[in-house]
């Protein structure tokens, strides 16, 4: 029972440390930067997810370039599809008599 708890109370130490590290300017620093963070990354083709482990400066860059890569997408689908504005038509009336 003992050997029960002991994961819980490394995780949970785990977890308050992290929760510690946050700092309130958006720029992390070097040893922020060099912290290796593991995710689990969904791949198309599969329901199992793939293990990736990087360091916190390059999953920044990656979520950067994701955010890029959907800002161009969602530009180059809307200057395509956007309807065209309506021109000025001027309706035909008829002659008052």
């Amino acid at each position: 029972m003992k050997v029960a708890w002991l994961p819980a109370m490394i995780a949970a130490m785990a977890l308050a440390a992290g929760c510690a590290s946050s700092t309130t300017s958006d720029k992390m620093s070097l040893e922020e930067g060099a912290q290796v963070e593991c995710r689990n990354v969904e791949r198309s083709g599969t329901i199992l997810p793939k293990r990736v482990c990087n360091n916190k400066a390059t999953w920044a860059a990656i979520e950067e370039r994701n955010r890029e890569q959907a800002a161009a997408f969602d530009s180059a689908v809307n200057d395509r599809y956007m309807p065209i504005p309506p021109k000025e038509v001027s309706i035909p009336t008829r002659p008052r008599q």
